[in-house]
């Protein structure tokens, strides 16, 4: 987590989900009480296993908040070890309660900004709800699927067949809830540089974000959404490109606005947050 810069005003908050459950999250504003004479919030959802200060997320709202923005990042039931046990068909909940917390603040228009996994939890919600209290999304290092491309990926790392490797981790996992132990930890293979980690999961939250059957594909979403939107990709790194950007705005429907603007940085945008800051309040300007 970042210091917090002395003219940036920190506050903790407390919001509910649309299902009841309770959550928390920071706001974060300026002595700038408006976005250019607009009440203007953006809603910023981490990406995996992060939480609401996470790296990528205040060094990018620090700047928006000085321009007036109502800057709102929240913890999910996916955020840190929660990710081990949530249910990603359960995030459009939660997403739903910061939306709603921003209009309770008087914001007139409400951005949803998510980076990595965060960036597929803002096109599965607007995908899903078509909320017409939405006025953007912002899909900072976007994958355009987390789903089973992805983490087919992650297989190459512990066999010459990963294909076949996914399939059976995947039949494993289905066995397990059949037998009633969808609480049982399986753990996942990523690779890291020249390491392999193992992210351990429930057999029941496996399934949820990275089966075939899952809803954790960007490019399942977007063709369902109708608000402008803003894709912000990055050079490097090892798992998600432009290409995959470029993917996902040729799947929207010709009706919605798509913008792409790629960053020459790493996944977490180190050292340009400046940059994807000043993108996100071009874009915030056209809406």
């Amino acid at each position: 987590m970042n210091p917090t810069p002395e003219d940036i005003t920190l506050r903790g908050i407390n919001y509910e989900s649309d299902d009841g459950t309770e959550f928390d999250g920071f706001e974060l504003t300026s002595d700038v009480s408006t976005f250019e004479g607009r009440n203007v919030g953006v809603l910023f959802l981490h990406g995996l296993r992060g939480f609401a200060l996470g790296a990528g997320i205040s060094p990018v709202a620090h700047p928006l908040a000085r321009a007036g923005v109502r800057c709102l990042t929240i913890n999910k039931r996916n955020s840190g070890k929660g990710y081990v046990t949530s249910d990603f068909a359960e995030i459009d909940r939660d997403i739903r309660g910061g939306v709603e917390w921003l209009l309770d603040q008087g914001c007139e228009d409400v951005v949803i900004w998510g980076r990595s996994l965060g960036a597929t939890e803002a096109a599965y919600y607007q995908g899903k709800r078509n909320d017409d209290d939405v006025d953007g999304l912002v899909l900072a290092a976007p994958f355009a699927d987390i789903r089973e491309r992805s983490t087919r990926g992650y297989f190459e790392a512990i066999s010459d067949e990963p294909d076949e490797a996914y399939e059976s981790f995947v039949a494993d996992a289905r066995e397990l809830v059949e037998d009633g132990r969808e609480t049982e930890i399986v753990a996942l293979p990523r690779p890291v540089g020249d390491d392999i980690e193992y992210i351990p999961m429930t057999a029941e939250a496996f399934l949820s974000y990275r089966s075939p059957e899952s809803a954790c594909a960007t490019i399942d979403w977007v063709p369902k959404i109708d608000v402008p939107n803003l894709l912000v990709p990055h050079a490097a790194d090892r798992n998600v490109t432009p290409a995959e950007a470029e993917e996902i705005a040729d799947a929207y429907p010709g009706s919605t606005s798509v913008d792409v603007h790629p960053v020459e940085a790493d996944h977490f945008f180190t050292g340009a947050e400046s940059e994807v800051a000043g993108v996100t309040a071009d874009f915030l300007r056209t809406l």
